[in-house]
């Protein structure tokens, strides 16, 4: 299920901010659609599009791109290619989720629960005296002391038995994710239905060769790093590769667009801001008030814009889509996001969103295969700005970790329970904030 969901958020957000409105010589709304109905009319195949096999566009997508772009440079771009690292920690952490993914659970029933148990409970949350959304679950997996919940929460269940019941107030710290229960005190009344020692098993060659294909922890290491390296190498790519788009946006002159691709991208980029609102406490008015105005629609644009040059390449350098090529290329995201079938994968997420991202997937790589490549370091890629923002960014999770927002912690301790847990309690923004999720 956690795949599931950060495939909606690419699916939903790739380009949304990743280029000014400015691109091209696109205008807003309806006004600049005049081009759409001759656009398709009489079009002759692309020189280089593959045959007569049947292309897979729907309606969004059946427009020729050329109607309503130009053009400029897009290959040999020069473009920086951040070289790889894989750090020790990177293989201590790989290390670590190997065994947290296969750490066991052993009842206990003859000593109260302490730090480091996980506590199976069912829980209720009144303000103001109301249960508030998000505020109550029950059969919840807790790890005590892990932040995945307010530290007060965790603590008030300390040294408590197997089918304790108990109630205490607990108050919402002043900077809060929810600007709604900031500084609000609640009460909370816990069921203890079942406590368990949490066993991490020794990282041994025993443990190693029983859970993995290898037999040594030298030969799982090696293991690790390669796989880091590939891993490193792709994002590497990509980022010059998403680099090159960018530029060849720029260079490219968009005049126009087809009304259902800027209806589409408008209609995705609210779901995008609705869905970013929810997982910062925020109602989607107050969020888009931050984003500031006319952010949906310059988002829109943006995405607008980038799809019609990266469609227009595609179409120039025989990387259209195929009907083939799209049941090919969905088959393949099937088991990486779990779904079982190409119309599940549809039904979720539309036939257009998944084209648009394999058509800009492609065109990304191509971009990059034929772009000037310098390879920088990692830290003149990135810069310095980028390095400070990363250290600020980990220090405000260490304090929203402290105060129950333990995100990253969470995802580790409950692996794809979060998403369904977030799904099924209609991601409420208290108990998102409360449990860590999301």
């Amino acid at each position: 299920m956690r795949r599931r969901k950060y495939l909606a958020v690419a699916l939903i957000l790739s380009g949304a901010m990743a280029f000014s409105a400015g691109c091209g010589n696109t205008k807003k709304g309806t006004e600049n659609t005049a081009k759409q109905d001759s656009a398709g009319e009489d079009s002759d195949e692309s020189t280089k599009e593959q045959g007569d096999a049947e292309n897979a566009y729907d309606d969004v997508l059946n427009f020729k791109a050329e109607d309503y772009v130009k053009l400029g440079d897009y290959k040999n771009l020069k473009v920086q290619y951040p070289v790889p690292e894989v750090l020790e920690e990177d293989v201590e952490y790989a290390i670590q989720e190997l065994q947290e993914e296969n750490k066991e659970y052993r009842e206990i029933t003859d000593r109260p629960s302490k730090e480091g148990d996980s506590v199976n409970i069912d829980y209720t949350g009144v303000m103001d005296g109301e249960e508030f959304e998000g505020g109550s679950d029950t059969d919840y997996e807790l790890v005590l002391g892990s932040g995945d919940f307010l530290e007060d929460f965790e603590n008030s269940l300390i040294g408590k038995n197997k089918g304790e019941t108990v109630t205490f107030p607990l108050t919402f710290p002043e900077e809060y994710f929810d600007s709604e229960a900031e500084g609000k005190q609640a009460e909370f009344t816990v069921t203890i239905n079942k406590i368990s020692e949490v066993i991490v098993p020794e990282y041994t060659d025993e443990f190693v060769a029983e859970v993995t294909d290898y037999k040594t922890i030298e030969e799982y290491e090696e293991y690790i790093r390669g796989d880091l390296i590939a891993t490193a190498q792709e994002e590497s790519a990509s980022a010059s590769g998403e680099d090159a788009l960018a530029m060849a946006v720029e260079n490219a002159e968009v005049d126009g667009y087809p009304q259902e691709l800027y209806d589409f991208y408008y209609d995705e980029t609210v779901s995008g801001y609705q869905f970013y609102a929810s997982m910062m406490g925020m109602e989607y008015e107050e969020f888009l008030e931050q984003m500031g105005e006319g952010a949906v629609e310059d988002a829109a644009i943006a995405q607008v814009n980038e799809y019609l040059v990266a469609q227009a390449i595609a179409d120039k350098e025989g990387l259209a889509v195929t009907e083939e090529g799209y049941q090919e290329e969905a088959q393949a995201l099937l088991e990486e996001y779990e779904y079982d079938t190409v119309e599940e994968l549809e039904a979720d997420y539309g036939k257009t969103s998944i084209i648009t991202q394999i058509v800009r997937s492609r065109v990304v790589n191509f971009l990059y295969e034929n772009a000037d490549v310098e390879e920088v370091s990692q830290d003149e890629y990135y810069g310095e700005d980028e390095e400070l923002e990363e250290e600020s960014d980990d220090g405000e999770s260490e304090d929203a970790e402290e105060s129950g927002d333990g995100e990253s912690e969470d995802a580790e301790e409950s692996g794809d329970g979060e998403s369904e847990d977030a799904e099924e309690s209609g991601d409420g923004e208290l108990e998102l904030e409360l449990d860590g999720e999301e």
